[in-house]
C-alpha cells in the first residue's frame, strides 16, 4: 500500500495538469480538413527517454487541396519534448514541422507539418509519421531503494494522438526494456499484456482533443543519466593539421537513490548483481578512427581507471569514474583527444571556403543533456564564418579566443542547444574563408618576439646603470 501512495502522491501533480487541460482544450478551433482513418503508436523506453512513433493515415474530407496538418502537445508536457520529427511514412521523405505557437486560453502547443510539395487532393489518403523524443518523463517509483535492489519506474500519457481531428480507429503499444510489469492502466480500461509490449486499446470513433490517462509501472534496471551541462571545445588548427576536442561533463543519475548509506564492503561482494541495480560503474565513448592521445582528468587529476583502443571503423575510450554512481550521485570530468584534420576539414572548390563538419555532440546514447554548449575554435585570420545546423540552435555568438602567441585572437563559434538527446547526434556545417598567408601569421609573431627578445637583452647588456663615475683605486 506504500508503493500504491507514493505513486498516487508522485503523478497527482502530472494528472491534475494533464485533466485541467482535458477540460480547457476543446475551444481550440483548427479546420477539419482532414479525417485520421487509423492511427497506431508506439512507446520505446529506454533509461529515462520514452520515445513516441505515431503512424497516420489520414484522409482529405475537404473540398480543396490540403498542404498543413496539424497536430498538439499539451504545455505540461511541452518543456519535456527534446525532438519533433515528420516524414512520409511509405516514402520515407522528411517534412518540415514548425512550431505554431502557444494557445496561452487552452494550454496548448500546436504544430504544424507542410505538406505543400505532397499536397493531398480531396478524398485522398496521406501516410504521415511523427516522431517525438520525451524527456525527464519516466520516474523511479519508489524514488529510494536497498543497494542491491531492483529499481522500477513509472510513465504517464494520454491513452489517445492529440489530434484536432475525428479518428477512426487509434492502438498504442507501450515497450518497456524488461518483461516485469507491475502494473498498466488505459482509458476505459482497455490495456492488455503481452511479453514487454502493453497495448492500450483499440479505441474507435475518438472525437477530436480527447484525452484519458495511461500509466504504466514496469522494472527498469539501467541507471537514469543526465548531463545537466555538457561543454565541447572542438579547435582547429591548420598548421599542426590537427583537430583537438575535449568535453566537460557533469552527470547525475536519476535513478531511484540508496534508503540507506553506502555500503563499501556490500558493495565489493556483490560484484557479479550489479547490473541488477541501477548503478553506473563504467562509460563507453566511440572517437573517430584516426583519435590518439586520448586522456580522462576529473577535479582530483589524472583517472587511471579508463582504456583506450584503435578498432577497423573507430577509437574507443572506455571510462570508469573514481566512485560507482548510485542514484541522486554526482560525477563531473573531462575528457578529450586529438585527430586528423584532413577527416573533418575541406576546401571548397566551387566557394574556395573551408568547410568543417562535425558531430553536435558524440556518444549521447541514452543520456539526457540539459545543456550543451559546443565552442568551435577556428585558426586566427577565419573570416565570414556560417553555421549549418540540421536542428534548430538555442542560441549562437562568435567571441574572440586566445591560446599561446595569439596576436588579435582565434574566432570562437559558440552553439547552445536545451534538452539534447541522440537525435541532435548530427552533423553541423561552419564554413569560413582563411587563406594561405594566414599561416605564417603565428610563425611571424613567435620570430618577432624573439627577435625583440635578443634585441632587448643586446641592449640591457650594453646600458650601463651606474650611478656617477667609477673612482680608480689608489696604488701604492
Amino acid at each position: 500500500m506504500s508503493v500504491v501512495r507514493f505513486m498516487c502522491r508522485s503523478l497527482l501533480p502530472l494528472l491534475l495538469l494533464l485533466i485541467a487541460f482535458n477540460h480547457v482544450c476543446y475551444a481550440l478551433t483548427i479546420p477539419k480538413q482532414f479525417e485520421n482513418t487509423k492511427i497506431i503508436r508506439t512507446f520505446e523506453v529506454n533509461s529515462g527517454i520514452a520515445r513516441e512513433d505515431t503512424g497516420i493515415r489520414s484522409k482529405n474530407i475537404g473540398d480543396g487541396s490540403a498542404s498543413e496538418y496539424y497536430f498538439y502537445l499539451p504545455n505540461v508536457l511541452y518543456k519535456n519534448v527534446a525532438s519533433v520529427s515528420a516524414f512520409l511514412r511509405k516514402q520515407k521523405t522528411e517534412l518540415q514541422v514548425s512550431l505554431e505557437g502557444l494557445d496561452a486560453e487552452k494550454e496548448v502547443y500546436v504544430y504544424k507539418i507542410d505538406l505543400k510539395e505532397h499536397s493531398v487532393q480531396p478524398n485522398e489518403d496521406v501516410l504521415l509519421g511523427i516522431k517525438i523524443a520525451y524527456i525527464h518523463v519516466v520516474k523511479p517509483m519508489p524514488a529510494k531503494l536497498p543497494q542491491l535492489a531492483r529499481q522500477h519506474t513509472m510513465i504517464a500519457f494520454n491513452s489517445y494522438f492529440l489530434s484536432p481531428y475525428f479518428t477512426k480507429e487509434i492502438k498504442t503499444t507501450l515497450t518497456t526494456p524488461t518483461q516485469n510489469v507491475v502494473s498498466h492502466v488505459g482509458d476505459l480500461g482497455k490495456s492488455s499484456l503481452n511479453g514487454n509490449k502493453v497495448t492500450y486499446g483499440p479505441y474507435e470513433n475518438v472525437e477530436p482533443l480527447s484525452f484519458g490517462v495511461a500509466t504504466c509501472h514496469f522494472e527498469n534496471l539501467q541507471p537514469i543519466l543526465t548531463v545537466p551541462s555538457l561543454r565541447r571545445d572542438i579547435e582547429v588548427s591548420h598548421w599542426g593539421k590537427n583537430l583537438a576536442v575535449e568535453e566537460h561533463y557533469s552527470l547525475r543519475n536519476d535513478g531511484a537513490s540508496l534508503e540507506n548509506n553506502f555500503n563499501r564492503v556490500q558493495y565489493q561482494m556483490t560484484a557479479h548483481i550489479h547490473s541488477q541495480t541501477n548503478v553506473l560503474k563504467e562509460l563507453s565513448f566511440k572517437l573517430p578512427p584516426s583519435a590518439q592521445d586520448a586522456y580522462f582528468r576529473d577535479e582530483v587529476g589524472n583517472v587511471s581507471t579508463s582504456h583506450f583502443r584503435v578498432e577497423s571503423k573507430h577509437a574507443v575510450l572506455e571510462l570508469a569514474p573514481r566512485y560507482p554512481v548510485f542514484g541522486g550521485w554526482n560525477y563531473t570530468w573531462y575528457h578529450g583527444y586529438n585527430a586528423d584534420l584532413g577527416s573533418f576539414v575541406h576546401k571548397s572548390k566551387t566557394s574556395g571556403k573551408y568547410i568543417l563538419n562535425v558531430k553536435f555532440v558524440e556518444n549521447v546514447n541514452d543520456m539526457v543533456i540539459d545543456k550543451a554548449v559546443v565552442r568551435v575554435i577556428l585558426p586566427e585570420g577565419a573570416s565570414n564564418i556560417k553555421v549549418h545546423s540540421p536542428f534548430s540552435i538555442d542560441a549562437q555568438s562568435i567571441a574572440p579566443h586566445f591560446t599561446y602567441f595569439d596576436s588579435t585572437g582565434r574566432v570562437m563559434v559558440v552553439l547552445e542547444k536545451n534538452n539534447v538527446v541522440r537525435e541532435h547526434e548530427q552533423f553541423i556545417q561552419i564554413e569560413y574563408d582563411y587563406s594561405i598567408s594566414e599561416l605564417l601569421r603565428k610563425p611571424i609573431v613567435v620570430s618577432t618576439a624573439l627577435l625583440l627578445l635578443f634585441v632587448t637583452s643586446i641592449l640591457f647588456g650594453k646600458t650601463s646603470f651606474n650611478i656617477g663615475k667609477e673612482q680608480k683605486k689608489k696604488t701604492e
